[in-house]
């Protein structure tokens, strides 16, 4: 009789925390620690609260609930109340209750078995742990170690495993024995049920950076076009002035017609214009010049000829 009471109030606790609290997940409890358990919940204080409770209570207080025509289409959480089940309240929407349960993961050394969840790298360097058999095991993992001044050195920096590879035992081990913590462990959201939504966490999966370069480019089509069509707005407004003055001084350049933004720029061309035709009348002088010179050459030079053809013939 004493369980049946509990269990009674298990579910009222349950069913005033549904009410309560907008936004329901529920996670995967499956390899976290009682002490990584107490300190998400630190982290997640003021934000989320956390309860584990059997999932065939959860299950009563959500049908209990559906009766009294609350929490309607919570039955879709039903085929997700399967092994270790850890339920998360907050009054946050379902993407942001994602990404808080992401960042309150806790770095962990890997276990054989664990998924890398990036590439797993070893930086070259002095690793400060004394020789021994230690070599060999690196060299095993593909890690290219020595022995340097009395301690094990890697020689390269390596990836030793790639984003989605198995950890084996003995990488597991050499990356412990480096103080490398690989893996995050934390709680894995399965579902969120939200104000009459439900949200697998395949949903909840947002890649921010693509999202916000997508916006970004598609903020630049707009932009280009609305300039195209001379649509007026706070952005685009100073941009079309711009072009629109460009245009119109190059227009008045053109014909020459006199304003205090053109009259320099025109005196400017003048200038230019002036120095270049006195270059050209120079450079034609020069070449007139030489060309006179040089005929006066020829002539001097047929000259001398004939008179050295006529001294020959007086000898």
């Amino acid at each position: 009789m004493p369980k049946q009471v509990d269990k009674r109030e298990a579910v009222k606790d349950l069913k005033m925390l549904f009410e309560e609290y907008p936004t329901v997940g529920l996670a995967n409890l499956y390899k976290v620690k009682a002490n990584q358990l107490h300190e998400m919940r630190r982290k997640l204080r003021d934000i989320a609260l956390l309860k584990v409770s059997k999932n065939i209570l959860v299950e009563i207080a959500l049908k209990e609930l559906m009766e009294n025509g609350e929490f309607k289409g919570s039955d879709a959480l039903f085929k997700y109340l399967e092994g270790q089940n850890i339920l998360v309240f907050t009054k946050e929407d379902p993407f942001k209750l994602a990404k808080m349960l992401d960042e309150a993961k806790i770095p962990s050394f890997a276990r054989p078995g664990d998924i890398a969840p990036e590439d797993i790298v070893v930086q070259e360097g002095n690793t400060g742990l004394p020789p021994g058999p230690l070599v060999s095991e690196f060299n095993e993992v593909g890690l290219p170690a020595r022995i340097v001044s009395g301690s094990v050195w890697i020689g390269k920096t390596t990836v030793v495993a790639r984003k989605g590879d198995v950890i084996s035992d003995k990488l597991a081990s050499v990356l412990a024995k480096l103080g490398i913590k690989p893996v995050k462990i934390g709680l894995n959201l399965k579902v969120v049920y939200s104000d009459g939504l439900i949200y697998p966490i395949e949903a909840l999966k947002l890649d921010v950076e693509s999202y916000k370069n997508e916006l970004l480019k598609a903020w630049g089509n707009a932009f280009k076009m609305a300039l195209a069509l001379k649509y007026f707005t706070p952005e685009t407004l100073p941009t079309i002035l711009a072009e629109c003055y460009n245009t119109s001084l190059i227009l008045a350049l053109s014909i020459e017609y006199l304003t205090p933004e053109t009259l320099p720029l025109l005196i400017h061309k003048a200038l230019l214009e002036t120095s270049a035709i006195g270059s050209l009348t120079s450079k034609a002088e020069k070449s007139e010049k030489r060309k006179v010179e040089k005929e006066e050459l020829t002539k001097d030079e047929k000259k001398e000829e004939e008179e050295i053809g006529l001294a020959s013939l007086f000898g």
